[in-house]
């Protein structure tokens, strides 16, 4: 019983601790946190001229990657990329690539400065990668 009554007494205190946000400083650019969820690791990952480098299948970037621009699409993210999985050279899928307002992204828009979280999936077929917008 006292278990119990312990339990529901620090389940708030301990359920609000694994939900607090990050605490983080006004954004003067693109702050991009990639999340890794093709099921592999991701060797030598560049995005955009910014190397990322090695991220475990399952994982997140520790820090945020800084971008002066970024445009979206469709909730995918128009970046041009290059990384290693499974010993191959995988891109960018052609669904992300363009540049927002050209024919190649006409429904692209810039993000607006801010904290932003991008999933990265396989593309079959072939090597390619997508990158997914997140909430």
């Amino acid at each position: 019983m006292k278990k119990i009554l312990l339990l529901v007494l620090f389940a708030p205190l301990i359920l609000s601790l694994g939900c607090q946000k990050e605490n983080l400083p006004p954004a003067d650019g693109i702050y991009i946190k990639f999340v890794n969820q093709t099921g592999k690791n991701i060797n030598q990952l560049i995005v955009n001229q910014v190397e990322v480098g090695d991220l475990k299948k399952g994982s997140t970037t520790a820090g945020y990657f800084r971008y002066s621009d970024l445009g979206e699409q469709y909730k995918y993210a128009l970046v041009e990329s290059v990384g290693t999985i499974d010993s191959k050279l995988h891109y960018s899928s052609q669904a992300c690539q363009g540049i927002c307002g050209t024919p190649s992204a006409p429904d692209g828009v810039w993000l607006t400065p801010g904290y932003y979280k991008i999933a990265i999936r396989l593309a079959p077929p072939g090597n390619y990668i997508e990158y997914r917008m997140q909430k």
